[in-house]
């Protein structure tokens, strides 16, 4: 290995530990609002099914500017573009700390989205200039355990701040640590060369990435992602302690399990699929079997929750579906650096549109399912069909075969 590539390893790992690091700090706000259910609804006086409304607004946000993002992230970089985005985050994050009408709330949750939407293309767009593509699903394996990590230990954490301080100040507290990471990110972050060299995605081009199958079939399998990591982030909590009477606290250390067989389950898969990837590149073989296998099994991990009684079986089965399901997560961003090196931010802000839209679907069709039920029941059969859906719509209809060459490869040539 020669010098230069060894310093390319070397700052491939720092930008994927910086990347881990933004993610951490972006999904903690998804902890501490789904542990912030009691105290929201008593100070606004809302229901379950204005309260999704809020998670919806947030999604509504982020699916916005997540198109738009990807592009401006192939354009500009992503020193500029997540700085801008972390910048809005940490200060929409300040001002929900302190608004005391509904309006205002759901004003700066989807600001709050805004400023998050850019997170996943950044990070994918990051990926793909400092990470070899046979170890991209690992590197985005990494990147992306700042998610389950932030729900593995927001849950203990956050739950006793909101218990001790309240939810405002917790989420002031957040608010600071985001402005914290935003001057990290800017003192320690450059782009790649090969970004300043990059052409930027013509509109021709973004229309065959719309018209891509594989693309639109990976993005509606991570629609199905989306609604099992939504639920999980935004309802379980109130799950816990409407069917099961269990306190704030029990609640925080039962959720820990699903999102530490998460983290588990992401690094395993993503090394297997690397591992897969190097023989031939079939990205079928090493990405896309893999999800849809996941995704089937977390579908039917659901179907037992809607006839349990008991809060041990429900975390049982929680922790399996939830676990399952996020494993899957690398491989869905290695598909977009794979088959569109050069756009990879443009593919990645498409796909990560459709999981934002499960975001709005499924906090506001569970919040109305419990509402209108009395029960989850309805909500798990619910999520079951929808990925199941993604799963068998992915194996059915993405065909990407051998990896294509990125336009850049091919003009070397």
């Amino acid at each position: 290995m020669t010098s230069s590539e060894s310093g390319s390893v070397r700052t491939g790992r720092w930008v994927v530990s910086l990347a881990l690091i933004l993610g951490l700090v972006n999904y903690l706000d998804r902890v501490v609002i789904s542990y912030a259910i009691g105290g929201i609804q008593a100070d606004f006086g809302v229901d379950n099914a204005s309260f999704g409304l809020a998670m919806s607004l947030f999604a509504a946000g982020t699916l916005a500017v997540n198109g738009v993002s990807g592009l401006l992230l192939d354009r500009f970089g992503a020193r500029v573009v997540w700085s801008v985005g972390l910048f809005i985050w940490t200060v929409a994050m300040f001002l929900l700390g302190l608004v005391e009408y509904w309006w205002l709330f759901l004003m700066f949750r989807v600001v709050l989205g805004v400023g998050e939407g850019v997170n996943f293309p950044a990070m994918n767009r990051v990926i793909a200039d400092w990470i070899p593509r046979q170890q991209a699903t690992r590197a985005a394996a990494w990147a992306l355990i700042g998610v389950p990590g932030a729900l593995l230990l927001g849950g203990p954490v956050l739950s006793s701040l909101i218990e001790s301080l309240g939810w405002r100040d917790t989420f002031k507290i957040l608010a600071a640590a985001g402005a914290v990471i935003l001057i990290l990110w800017m003192w320690a972050y450059r782009d790649a060369p090969a970004a300043e060299k990059r052409k930027p995605v013509t509109r021709h081009e973004y229309g065959q990435l719309l018209r891509n199958r594989t693309l639109f079939a990976t993005s509606w399998s991570f629609f199905g992602f989306g609604a099992i990591l939504f639920f999980g982030v935004t309802w379980i909590p109130g799950y816990f302690k409407s069917q099961f009477h269990e306190n704030l606290t029990t609640i925080g250390w039962f959720t820990t399990m699903p999102w530490a067989l998460s983290l588990v389950g992401m690094l395993a898969v993503g090394s297997l699929s690397d591992r897969l990837y190097k023989n031939g590149g079939d990205v079928r073989r090493a990405r896309i079997h893999l999800i849809w296998i996941l995704q089937l099994l977390a579908a039917l991990s659901f179907v037992p929750l809607a006839y349990v009684t008991s809060s041990g079986w429900a975390v049982f089965w929680l922790t399996l579906a939830i676990g399952l399901s996020m494993s899957a997560n690398g491989p869905y961003y290695s598909i977009c650096t794979d088959l569109f090196q050069d756009s990879a931010g443009a593919a990645t802000g498409i796909m990560v549109t459709f999981f934002s839209a499960s975001g709005i679907a499924i906090p506001f069709l569970v919040g109305w399912l419990t509402d209108v039920t009395a029960s989850f029941d309805a909500a798990f059969i619910m999520l079951a069909v929808v990925v199941t859906s993604g799963a068998l719509g992915l194996l059915f209809f993405a065909r990407p075969g051998p990896l294509a060459h990125s336009r850049r490869e091919a003009e070397a040539a």
